[in-house]
């Protein structure tokens, strides 16, 4: 009977760590196609497929594909300057949750674009 608790706490740490690392790769991809997008020369659009290009040699292709990416020009808040923009939101399933279950992932980065 212990047994079964402890092969549970195992698969429900596993879970958690493999979600966090999930969220993780999926927040650096985004962090690193904003900075890309925010070049001069470079259209902010082009952010969303090279985070979504970083998702997929981090986690795998059948994973990364639902987790879609899409870059965007935005206004600054605080300063009116131009950011690029990049929003990577998806479901991933889950191990231990009932079949079916999904847990969400959404993640944002913004970065300023440089002056043409």
């Amino acid at each position: 009977m212990i047994t079964v608790l402890l092969v549970f706490l195992l698969f429900a740490v596993l879970q958690v760590a493999a979600l966090f690392y999930v969220r993780s790769v999926t927040a650096a991809a985004a962090a690193d196609g904003a900075r890309f997008a925010a070049n001069a020369n470079v259209d902010p659009a082009a952010g969303g497929p090279r985070a979504s290009a970083l998702i997929a040699h981090g986690v795998g292709s059948r994973l990364s594909g639902q987790l879609p990416c899409a870059g965007q020009a935005i206004p600054d808040p605080g300063s009116g300057l131009v950011a690029a923009e990049v929003h990577c939101q998806g479901r991933i399933r889950s191990l231990l949750l009932p079949i079916g279950a999904f847990v969400r992932v959404d993640v944002t980065a913004r970065s300023l674009k440089d002056p043409p």
